[in-house]
């Protein structure tokens, strides 16, 4: 019997009223492979590994059956054929599988031709083509044998719709998610089907893994693109009782909520590398867990998740700051990454003694923050955002206190952690990289370029740079008649290295008046060069005056070997009794000296920078300079070794750990750079102690604590963006609808770094994103609804540098206030100096470093992730009358409190009494409870207090006043503009509408109303008066 009568009988015996079933509502009948597994096995295997063959058999079963074309489906493949899209393979081409997939992009739908009929123009003979490629396949030949072009008289067509799927995030943490193409063909393209398989929903997809050519230049390409061509696709809720949750693990979880100290246990496994933020870390608790969503008799949603926004400077440093990396090598900041959010393995020097090293994960970049810079008694200099932490240490009744300050907080006095010494692993020479320089014409370079860095050539670098010039096509150098002797070793130098003979020649300067004084040239000078383009080409960066990269990455021989040629070059010894004995290096280039001044702590060598001079005064220094450098010529050899000897009865060995701050200077805005430490949150930036923040880590903690959690940033999202957008595809073909990060996070949580940053589009999208919990998108042709049941935890950037609590959030964040207020709570991180917590930190660093399992999180990652999960099962709560009776009377007491205040301060919204709701349901939940309780009542009470204190505080009229908090402007603020409105209408009717400053001033004086002369200014801004000439103001 064949195939084809085997399935017919298998249909007829289980699946007959399901086939009736289907044709009558015209839809596809959907078979249950285990079922046909039983029925006939060999059958069921062949399905699996020739699906094409079988599936056109069991269509042509039920066709007979029917007698009618019916599409037939298939479901509950077997577990072996459930495969990852990141694990699809060549071998799997041709095979029947299944995948789980979000999706990420969805084509519209379209009519594509699956069999075409033509009739030949010489004997009448219809001949069908069926289409199986994207191109119309004609009939080459007819039976008569005519060939030519034939006559297309009919065609059939079937719907198309193209969909790109990404792997679900539960299984992609830590990873990146594969990605594949999906055809739905037929009744899988239906409307009810089509909304199904918009962005943002699950599904699993049961088909048939095929290539598809590529084409470069118009020919085909022997690579090739793969997709999964869809048998039946079945639609999957997101929830989150996907995790595998076992008997053990629901043990524990019950065990943890029935701990009447679970929430600090939570608190704690949020983020223990970061002390304090207990309220933010509490409320982020909370915002994983969740609320009840709630549907209203007249289908109105309430969302159920809370929304956080956390605001606080970005710490960062600029872009030239000098970082030491794990093996002693010095890079600039912003070479450290390229990208922001850029995932990076670092190794850095912690400064914390000895070699303790820590790894870099992320890279940071914020474009165009305020910036400030200290500078220390060395020279020292660090600069960077206002809030960018260095260690200090102060003397408390002969106790030394270390805290993190930052750097708008310091004052010249204040002490910084510096460090006596940077430790070098290094011993390989580095690849210089040189290459010859294009040229159209003129003879080919005839000379060698060294392959590696080594010591000859470190040398000739340093003298270079010190006395010698690059320009397009020569490099020279000048050697004085004193230090003559180091002519020949110079030469030499230069001539191993690039096989090039060198011209030399001799000659006096004149004699010049400088200042009405005569100058004399008495010493001749020798001019050495090499005429090469090749060879100036590679060396120009020693025009920028700046010690090379290639040598700050270098190893200790090479950097020594650099140093003593250029301290050859530009340097001089002085010995002149007590006071007045240095090792100088002379530079009108500051960042040339700081250079230095960081590579000499390679060998312990403290220096300071003193005008233009870098100046080594410390005997112990010396005699380091003296070992481990020292200099080439006969002339200053001997007055080192003089001055060693004299160091030898001043040196003293006890290191310098901190250094005064003697000037601070704020700076216009520049691109800043931050590079994330998880563990120690510290580094080494130009000798100093450096600390990184703690918003980014935040988020990106809770982010991969959800199951379904994504980090983005608001500047650094591409394509949908965050929301979603239509864009051409011409791959797939026409406009594509492609689903932002948020769409994708739906029913999970998605953390956005630079909230601020977003682009207009998606601060519009996110309106109806965080309240009503869709994006609707109506672009070329496509027009649809997406779900984003998403909570939002963002973090936003001060546009002034730094956050002040005296001024309103709307001021100093770029965010429109209507946005602003779809958030349940709103935090500041600030670091606020305070003795006793700066201990407790001080203590927790030290704790980490000495016992790293005591900050071990109490919950673990994985075992919270599953905890939330079991918890986002509840999804309805009953609220208790005395919860209720208590979170109303909050809610009454805040409104009415200052009702009777003449400024008229509303202290909380509706909104406010929402995210009460909203928080005591996530308190209970925690519990895994089934009533809201008054504790949980309270504790949604007290984190809505805080916020509402922490940005909501008017400090003029010590009330909390929610105008400040949303509208930006504080309640006693707007009352002060209405009475200067006022005063300029009244006036303005006296004096013909023009209106003297003077007089509005005077007259708000006599009411009592301060910061007149503000308040107008922001009159004029907003339009509502304006200045029709020099000191008068008028009403528009």
């Amino acid at each position: 019997m064949d195939a084809v009568n085997r399935l017919e009988d298998f249909l007829r015996d289980k699946y007959y009223t399901e086939l009736a079933k289907s044709s009558m509502e015209e839809q596809a009948a959907v078979i249950d492979f285990s079922d046909l597994n039983r029925s006939d096995p060999l059958l069921a295997d062949q399905l699996l590994e020739m699906p094409e063959i079988i599936l056109k058999n069991l269509n042509e079963a039920a066709h007979n059956i029917l007698d009618e074309k019916t599409n037939v489906r298939i479901k509950n493949l077997p577990a072996s054929r459930e495969i990852r899209i990141r694990n699809l393979r060549s071998k799997h081409i041709g095979k029947l599988m299944q995948i789980d997939t979000i999706i990420r992009a969805a084509s519209e739908v379209k009519p594509q031709i699956y069999e075409a009929i033509y009739q030949c123009p010489t004997c009448s003979t219809n001949i069908v083509m069926p289409q199986e490629t994207n191109l119309l396949q004609k009939p080459w030949m007819c039976e008569c044998g005519y060939r030519g072009d034939f006559t297309l008289i009919e065609k059939k067509m079937y719907d198309i719709r193209w969909l790109v799927g990404v792997e679900p995030f539960e299984l992609t943490t830590g990873e990146r998610p594969g990605e594949i193409s999906i055809l739905l063909k037929e009744d899988l393209t239906t409307p009810r089907m089509q909304k199904k398989t918009d962005p943002g929903n699950k599904i699993k997809v049961v088909g048939i893994l095929k290539e598809l050519p590529k084409r470069i230049k118009g020919k085909l390409s022997t690579k090739m693109d793969t997709y999964v061509d869809a048998v039946n696709v079945l639609p999957s809720e997101i929830e989150f009782e996907e995790l595998d949750i076992s008997e053990e693990d629901e043990r524990r979880i019950k065990e943890f909520a029935g701990d009447p100290g679970i929430y600090e246990k939570l608190k704690e496994s949020i983020a223990p590398g970061i002390y304090g933020f207990d309220e933010i870390k509490e409320a982020l608790v909370f915002q994983l867990f969740g609320g009840v969503s709630h549907k209203l008799p007249d289908n109105t949603r309430i969302r159920g998740n809370i929304h956080i926004l956390i605001t606080g400077d970005p710490g960062c440093l600029v872009g030239d700051e000098r970082i030491v990396l794990g093996n002693g090598a010095i890079s600039k900041m912003q070479d450290i990454g390229k990208e922001h959010l850029q995932k990076i393995d670092v190794s850095i020097l912690t400064g914390e003694g000895g070699k303790k090293r820590d790894k870099a994960s992320v890279f940071h970049i914020y474009k165009k923050q305020p910036v400030i810079e200290v500078i220390t008694e060395s020279g020292k200099s660090i600069k960077g955002t206002y809030n960018h932490p260095l260690m200090c240490i102060s003397n408390d009744n002969g106790r030394l206190v270390r805290k993190w300050s930052r750097l708008d907080e310091m004052k010249i006095g204040d002490k910084l952690a510096v460090v006596t010494g940077i430790p070098c692993t290094i011993t390989k020479h580095l690849e210089t990289g040189f290459t010859s320089a294009a040229r159209k014409y003129g003879p080919k370079f005839k000379g060698k370029l060294p392959e590696y860095l080594d010591e000859n050539l470190a040398a000739l670098m340093g003298y270079v740079l010190g006395d010698g010039w690059v320009d397009k096509y020569e490099v020279g150098f000048v050697v004085a008649e004193p230090e003559i002797d180091i002519l020949d070793k110079l030469v030499n130098i230069s001539e191993t290295l690039f096989l090039i003979k060198q011209s030399i020649k001799t000659r006096k300067l004149k004699d010049s008046i400088t200042d009405g004084r005569l100058i004399k040239r008495k010493i001749p000078l020798v001019y050495a060069t090499i005429n090469s383009k090749d060879i100036a080409y590679n060396l120009n960066f020693l025009r920028t005056k700046r010690v090379p990269e290639l040598i700050l990455r270098s190893g200790n021989k090479v950097a020594a070997s650099f140093l003593k040629w250029l301290y050859e070059a530009d340097g001089s010894v002085f010995d002149k009794g007590r006071g007045n004995r240095s090792i100088n290096l002379k530079s009108s280039k500051i960042e040339l000296l700081r250079d230095v001044q960081i590579l000499l702590l390679r060998f312990a060598i403290h220096s300071r920078v003193v005008g233009d001079n870098l100046m080594i005064r410390r005997g112990e220094s010396m005699l380091k300079f003296a070992k481990h450098i020292g200099f080439v010529s006969e002339k200053k050899r001997t007055k080192l070794a003089q001055l060693a000897k004299s160091a030898e009865g001043f040196k003293h060995f006890k290191s310098q750990r901190t250094e005064k701050i003697v000037k601070i200077i704020k700076h216009p805005p520049e691109d800043v750079y931050d590079i994330e430490v998880p563990r120690s949150h510290r580094f080494i930036a130009n000798g100093v102690i450096s600390h990184n923040t703690g918003k980014s880590v935040l988020l990106k903690l809770v982010s991969s604590v959800v199951p379904r959690g994504r980090y983005v940033s608001g500047s650094g999202v591409s394509g949908a963006g965050l929301t979603a957008t239509v864009v051409k595809n011409e791959a797939i073909g026409g406009w594509v609808l492609e689903a932002g990060a948020l769409i994708l996070c739906n029913k999970g949580l998605i953390a956005i770094d630079e909230f601020d940053k977003m682009s207009l589009d998606d601060q519009i999208a996110m309106h109806e994103a965080t309240s009503i919990e869709t994006v609707s998108i109506a672009k070329a042709s496509i027009v649809a609804t997406l779900p984003a049941q998403t909570a939002v935890l963002a973090a936003a950037n001060p546009k002034f540098g730094r956050f002040d609590i005296a001024r309103s959030i709307v001021e100093q964040i770029d965010i429109p206030e209507t946005l602003l207020s779809r958030f349940d709570l709103k935090f500041a991180l600030m670091d606020k100096p305070d003795k006793t917590v700066d201990e407790k930190l001080a203590e927790h660093i030290i704790i980490s470093r000495r016992q790293p399992e005591r900050i071990e999180p109490i919950i673990s990652t994985g075992l919270l992730r599953k905890y939330i999960a079991y918890a986002k099962q509840i999804n309805s709560l009953e609220l208790t009358d005395e919860a209720a009776q208590l979170l109303k009377n909050f809610y009454v007491d805040m409104r009415n409190r200052y009702s009777a205040s003449e400024t008229s301060v509303v202290s909380i919204t509706l909104r406010q009494y929402e995210a009460l709701l909203r928080l005591a349901e996530a308190s209970a939940k925690i519990r895994l409870g089934d009533k809201i309780l008054i504790e949980d009542a309270n504790r949604a009470i007290r984190l809505v207090k805080f916020s509402l204190t922490q940005l909501g505080y008017d400090i003029e009229t010590g009330q909390i006043d929610i105008d400040k908090l949303e509208s930006g402007i504080t309640a006693s603020r707007r009352k002060k503009i209405s009475g200067i409105i006022d005063i300029i209408a009244t006036l303005g009717k006296e004096t013909g509408k023009e209106v003297a400053i003077e007089d509005v001033m005077a007259e708000a004086e006599s009411q009592g109303i301060t910061n007149a002369e503000d308040i107008i200014e922001e009159l004029k801004r907003q339009g509502t008066i304006f200045e029709p000439r020099a000191g008068f103001v008028r009403k528009l």
